[in-house]
């Protein structure tokens, strides 16, 4: 029992040390590539010294969030390459130790790191996300506050209106959408525009696809250039920062959200994939360590640091891919929010059990 102890803290402490390197490495190369990048728009919009470092000190939780089921990955790697290299994982199945019972500390740590990543999550990221949003939307106006209001939801009588960003300032609206329905509550007519400007009393809309409903599942799509609706009211004002993004709300404010949304007659299709993503992502650090340790564990001689490094960033790469793609579908309603936010952890778990089972023992 105190060799397998040894073992434990041996395994687990070099894999923590990894991940803490490798981490700090990654979080340093995504600040500076992120600076320069928005070295000429800080620039633009004159904001003072302190107001930059704090953009990008608040960004740091949601940026640490996001690197550190990469770290884990190639942490996974790069320990189980740096054993065989030093023929240690011969060593320890000479000495009776199973691969299993090697991975033991590090999906220990996974997990310690997935609970962990939820906590920075839930508790302090998205408290600083929402002050990296407003120095962000500072950028975008010159330096000025905005008044963009995102994911505006409105319902008439017959009507339901959704903007996917509002400017309180001039009245101008990107990603506009109206839903008109009958006595019955069908939807008889869509109308959805890439932008619009309410201006004394009216609706002005551009790029503009209607979708008028006909009997059964018949309907008729035009398409216009411009299309001004009469007697159209603006927004009430004071609606600046009301509806926050998923990304700015805990698990908890989210869920209220979709609650309140859902008692309200709105859809609140794409908060119930956020949701379901919030727990999704934080369990991603166990995923990569399972993914990790059959790749790591394939050479028991010889193994390469670099191509740790390399498998880790190439396997992160294609996970971000399918994430993306589960979360696209997930918003178009092709797939149920429980299934596009935990589909790609299913898949990738399924693969790291089926590479591990092809392992020499």
């Amino acid at each position: 029992m105190r060799r397998l102890n040894v073992i434990d803290r041996y395994l687990g402490g070099r894999f923590l040390q990894a991940w803490a390197m490798i981490l700090a490495g990654f979080v340093v190369l995504y600040t500076a590539i992120d600076f320069m990048e928005k070295i000429g728009l800080f620039m633009g919009a004159g904001l003072s010294a302190g107001r930059i470092l704090l953009f990008f000190a608040a960004q740091l939780p949601k940026v640490i969030g996001l690197m550190t089921p990469v770290a884990s990955l190639v942490a996974t790697l790069l320990i189980l390459n740096i054993l065989a290299r030093n023929s240690e994982i011969v060593a320890f199945k000479a000495g009776g130790v199973s691969l299993f019972r090697l991975s033991r500390p590090l999906l220990a740590a996974g997990f310690g790191l997935s609970l962990a990543s939820f906590a920075l999550a839930d508790g302090l990221a998205h408290k600083t996300t929402v002050v990296a949003n407003k120095i962000r939307e500072e950028i975008r106006q010159g330096g000025q506050a905005s008044a963009v209001v995102k994911d505006v939801w409105i319902k008439g009588v017959h009507m339901v209106e959704h903007l996917a960003g509002y400017d309180e300032a001039d009245g101008t609206a990107v990603g506009l959408s109206l839903m008109f329905t009958g006595d019955d509550q069908p939807a008889v007519r869509r109308l959805s525009a890439q932008r619009g400007r309410f201006i004394e009393g009216r609706l002005e809309l551009e790029e503009v696809l209607d979708k008028t409903y006909g009997p059964g599942r018949t309907f008729t799509l035009t398409r216009r250039d411009r299309l001004t609706l009469e007697d159209w009211p603006a927004p009430p004002p004071g609606l600046s920062r009301v509806e926050k993004a998923s990304e700015e709300m805990s698990s908890l404010e989210l869920w209220r959200s979709i609650r309140r949304l859902s008692a309200e007659g709105f859809g609140p299709l794409r908060q119930r994939v956020d949701l379901h993503l919030k727990f999704a992502f934080a369990l991603l650090p166990l995923v990569m360590v399972v993914v990790g340790l059959p790749l790591g564990f394939w050479r028991e001689k010889g193994g390469s640091a670099a191509l740790g490094i390399c498998l880790g960033l190439a396997g992160s790469f294609i996970y971000l891919i399918a994430m993306e793609l589960a979360r696209s579908l997930g918003y178009a309603g092709l797939l149920p929010a429980a299934a596009a936010a935990w589909l790609p952890n299913a898949v990738f778990t399924i693969f790291g059990a089926w590479l591990f089972c092809y392992v020499r023992q």
